[in-house]
């Protein structure tokens, strides 16, 4: 059962044939089409934006979202680089931290629509994801924390602010609103463009066990925010809550949703950090070495 949110082109869309490997005793071992229902490419459609004057146009979206992280561990975040995103983002290991490491990945919004009513909301999410079942998901919240590694999501390197955890229940889950009064001006203030990954507990079993979802989507006014399932952590039985909705406005609906754009990134968590050949000395600071050691030795 899965604790969050996800969005349904989500849950329908899957990648190709991918190779897993299990994580365990040290030894790798090599386990073909185990691909999983959360194992999701990204965004796709027709063509780049939209046709601008069709109301009725089903591809159009909001905003394109684009969610990388330096997965070939070369010190740069690059948006030109197909290593730092795409392909590699979506088939395990994706991006690979050591214990105690932390690492930045960068959330881009390309804006396409300015005449809406309503809100702008961008979400992100976190979960694990059991790669020996089809649909990827846990039997249950237990399982999934004996199972699968855990990361941190931090606002900021110095880790004041959290934004997510995937072993805490009440936040795997967060949103970034934006009215349309303000939109896209206020994109910089309303939505962080820069995360903190850190990484808190190895993957047991498999690599790309963890999953960070990011999605953007169009709440029109008189929308209600969508209700969903989380678990319940004042319930040891584990039975589950129904988390509470609040209106956008009191307006009645009258322009078209747009499609939800999504990207995800997989992680996997070792417990050494990688070396790495820092190509410009790790300088703009996507690495952040665990607490004691340092990169230089």
């Amino acid at each position: 059962m899965n604790p969050q949110p996800t969005h349904p082109q989500a849950r329908r869309l899957a990648l190709a044939a991918c190779a897993v490997f299990v994580l365990g005793t040290g030894q790798a071992q090599e386990q073909l089409n185990n691909e999983t229902q959360m194992d999701i490419p990204a965004s796709f459609h027709k063509y780049f934006g939209q046709r601008v004057n069709s109301w009725k146009d089903t591809e159009r979206q909001i905003a394109k979202l684009d969610l990388d992280g330096d997965l070939n561990q070369d010190g740069i975040l690059s948006n030109t680089d197909p290593a730092d995103g795409g392909a590699f983002e979506s088939t395990p290991p994706g991006l690979v931290l050591g214990l105690g490491e932390m690492t930045r990945v960068v959330l881009r919004l390309l804006p396409y629509r300015v005449d809406f009513d309503g809100e702008v909301v961008v979400t992100l999410e976190v979960a694990g994801v059991n790669r020996g079942h089809k649909t990827g998901e846990y039997g249950s919240f237990d399982e999934e924390m004996a199972s699968s590694g855990h990361i941190r999501v931090w606002r900021d390197k110095d880790k004041k602010v959290l934004v997510l955890d995937s072993k805490d229940p009440s936040k795997r889950y967060v949103e970034f609103t934006t009215q349309y009064k303000t939109y896209p001006y206020n994109l910089p203030i309303a939505v962080p463009r820069f995360f903190f990954v850190e990484a808190t507990g190895v993957s047991h079993k498999y690599s790309g066990d963890i999953r960070l979802l990011a999605t953007v989507a169009h709440r029109a006014i008189g929308e209600q925010r969508p209700a969903y399932v989380d678990y319940d952590p004042k319930n040891p039985g584990g039975k589950q809550a129904v988390m509470p909705v609040e209106p956008v406005g009191s307006a009645p609906r009258t322009i078209k949703s747009f499609r939800t754009a999504f990207d995800h990134l997989l992680l996997t968590v070792q417990p050494e950090p990688r070396y790495k050949e820092f190509i410009n000395g790790n300088n703009e600071g996507n690495w952040i070495a665990p607490p004691g050691k340092s990169y230089d030795n």
